[in-house]
């Protein structure tokens, strides 16, 4: 259809657009369709968007009202991608956290670790480092995927490893380009960057809000972030999102000096290509710094510090990177942030409230907290009614008294934190708060340990402690079961569905009283059972956090959770044996000096960990009889893993997979990953641009594999 006809007939239905009935569905979809290839393919549109979104919500409607639909429909169509637009979707390179910090003077520590980095890789460090400096985004992380040079998937950051597919929702955000300048060498490109809402469009929508009586946003952050949630893509194009690109991971990953992208050795060329594709990067004027001295210079001075207030959107900080893309791949990562990178973070801000009463928390532990009730008030885009004193010392030593008005931050953006009374402001009607004696939940008296600042409740029945340890199993990091929240938990307990961790997949014996219950419908119930369901198959290190283990986190879980694989793989196995069964017969073999002999579990933790496993030996028992376990349970009843025993390190750059993508195949495998190169070194997996660690391996004598030798390793 020409654009003439189109532009007439589109005014036509416009004009009586409350007046269309069932016969015009055929030309409404027409027109709708001609009107997406302008605007999608063409990227040529003749009508506004609030023109368009005018046809497109009376088909809806018209469609809905008669019952008319059909596939090849374009709101059908929009059905379809919006029942798989919020898949979880796996990242290609894991989008890692930043390392920061809020006090300046720690920018020379950043800068020393590289160094020293550097130098247990044998390379030679600048004299100068050089700088890039850019203002860190407060947004939503995304990464936009492009092949033959069309945008094809668009995924939230998430959790680092995977995110949501929002790639119907990306396409109405005009900063995100639909297709980039053909890049003939290759068929795959991937763009990273923060997605934003600026502050004119937040302050219009929030507007738009109240007036229609919603809820308005606290901050922008998460007025972008639901704005790309949204199920019609629609409301995201009248957000007003801007894309703000900083990352372009096929070249930070696979930097070699013989690629295509040699010429971008640094991040400051990588920065103007990636404007050269056509994005928005949002940088400061004076990025490109040379030396520590002048970075910190910049720094110190007050209107780089509030580079905040520069932008008409909102930022957190300033994000500081070793300007040579050379450096990166040998200084490569950490777990959880890169080595050639950090944040200096903004000092949150700082509001005055007052203090209405104090009470005493007691946690899963045993240790009492004074937490300060708060009159509410907004830190930094978040109502905050309670606040954590840490403890009494802290408590005393800061004299904060019930009916003070006080100064609190939100430490790190996160959690509320008192910073200080403001002694001028009394009246004479504070109150001292005097040290609790015992317990304020079971009244049993409170002891201190020796050396230690803690009250505790020594009593293991207290009903706050086994309150808080049932929270601990059910939250997200244990056992990951919805459905149990804080209400639920208090509940059942005074019901005595719960008793011990192993009652909770017994619930459903109480599934007619359930449905009495205001918050259980038949299908939060099914969703309950699911959930069980779902928790009974689980990983041993994942039930050592669940129980609450003290001075056990993730990591200490791991370590001790393949200790007792480790063990279980030297046993004679039957084929009855479940390994619930194989795990309990492992635990009364632990003692001390074996716990003590693996990595990073010192004489305290162990301890910990034996006297857990002594005083809960009934508790822990019936739960393992609940559980199934999905340790490589294969591996446990025959080889014991392909790669028990041995030592990889893993240098250079790789097409298909990231650094940490072989690391974990060799864990799950039985191998131990290292990140030196030592004459007790098995294997060397080594990728383009290999460097020091491969020269150092072949001096050595120790075997150098490619990415195919290892594959053939696991088969």
């Amino acid at each position: 259809m020409d654009t003439h006809r189109l532009l007439e007939q589109t005014q036509s239905l416009l004009l009586r657009i409350h007046r269309l009935k069932q016969t015009d569905i055929a030309l409404l979809r027409e027109i709708i369709r001609e009107h997406n290839t302008l605007y999608h393919r063409d990227e040529s549109p003749i009508i506004s968007d609030y023109e368009y979104d005018t046809l497109f919500h009376a088909l809806a409607r018209l469609e809905s009202d008669t019952g008319d639909f059909s596939p090849d429909s374009p709101t059908s169509r929009l059905r379809v991608l919006l029942d798989s637009q919020f898949q979880k979707v796996r990242h290609r390179y894991p989008m890692i956290s930043l390392d920061n910090t809020y006090n300046i003077e720690e920018i020379r520590d950043f800068e020393e670790r590289m160094r020293n980095k550097l130098r247990t890789e044998n390379v030679s460090a600048p004299g100068v480092f050089p700088y890039f400096l850019q203002p860190k985004f407060d947004g939503l992380g995304l990464a936009i995927i492009y092949e033959l040079w069309h945008m094809t998937r668009v995924v939230t950051r998430g959790n680092g490893v995977e995110g949501e597919d929002v790639t119907a929702n990306a396409h109405e955000v005009e900063s995100i380009p639909a297709h980039i300048p053909a890049l003939s060498w290759v068929s795959r490109f991937e763009v990273r960057g923060e997605i934003v809402m600026p502050h004119d469009a937040f302050l219009r929508v929030n507007q738009e809000r109240m007036e229609q009586w919603e809820k308005i946003f606290a901050n922008p952050r998460n007025a972008a972030s639901w704005s790309l949630r949204q199920l019609d893509p629609l409301v995201t194009r009248g957000r007003g999102l801007l894309f703000l690109a900083y990352s372009v991971p096929e070249i930070e990953q696979s930097f070699s000096p013989d690629s295509y992208f040699s010429h971008i050795s640094s991040y400051s060329a990588l920065m103007q290509y990636i404007e050269s594709l056509g994005f928005t990067t949002g940088n400061l004027p004076h990025v490109h710094i040379e030396g520590i001295e002048s970075l910190v210079k910049i720094l110190n001075q007050e209107e780089d510090i509030a580079t905040r207030t520069r932008f008409p959107y909102d930022t957190d900080g300033l994000v500081i990177k070793c300007d040579d893309l050379r450096l990166w791949r040998i200084l490569g990562t950490t777990e959880h942030h890169p080595r050639y990178a950090t944040a200096y973070k903004f000092p949150p801000n700082q509001v005055r409230t007052k203090v209405l009463t104090i009470e005493h928390s007691v946690g899963r532990t045993g240790v009492v907290t004074p937490v300060a009730n708060l009159e509410p008030v907004n830190v930094g885009g978040v109502i905050v009614r309670r606040a954590t004193l840490h403890n009494y010392d802290e408590l005393q030593k800061k004299d904060i008294r019930e009916g003070d008005m006080v100064y609190i931050v939100r430490a790190w953006e996160v959690i509320p934190e008192i910073v200080a009374p403001i002694p001028e402001a009394r009246d004479g009607n504070e109150r001292i708060v005097a040290l609790p004696t015992c317990c304020p939940v079971c009244d049993t008296l409170l002891e201190k340990e020796e050396k230690k600042v803690a009250l505790f409740c020594p009593n293991h029945h207290c009903p706050a402690q086994i309150q808080g340890r049932f929270e601990t199993f059910f939250w997200k990091h244990g056992l990951d079961i919805d459905g149990l929240g804080e209400k639920q938990i208090e509940l059942f307990l005074e019901q005595w569905w719960l008793t011990d961790f192993a009652s909770a997949f017994h619930l459903l014996d109480h599934e007619a009283e359930l449905l009495t219950l205001e918050w259980y419908k038949e299908k939060s119930i099914q969703n309950l059972k699911d959930a069980l369901q779902k928790a009974r198959h689980t990983t041993l290190d994942r039930v050592f956090v669940a129980l609450g283990i003290p001075n056990v986190g993730s990591k200490t879980a791991k370590i001790l959770a393949r200790s007792i694989i480790e063990l279980a793989q030297t046993r004679h196995l039957e084929d009855s044996e479940t390994l619930s069964h194989i795990f309990l017969s492992i635990f009364p073999t632990l003692t001390q000096e074996s716990l003590e002999s693996l990595r990073d579990i010192g004489a305290e933790t162990a301890r910990s960990i034996l006297a857990f496993f002594t005083e809960n030996h009934d508790e822990i028992t019936s739960l393992f009889h609940e559980l199934i376990f999905e340790d490589t349970a294969r591996d446990i009843r025959t080889s014991g893993g392909k790669l028990l025993e041995k030592s990889f390190c893993v240098t250079g750059s790789f097409e298909t997979l990231s650094r940490d993508q072989i690391h974990a195949l060799i864990e799950q495998n039985g191998g131990e990953v290292r990140t030196s190169v030592t004459a007790r070194l098995d294997y060397l997996i080594a990728g383009t641009s290999a460097g020091s660690k491969k020269i150092k391996a072949e001096s050595l004598g120790i075997t150098i594999l490619s990415l195919e030798d290892f594959y053939e390793l696991l088969k």
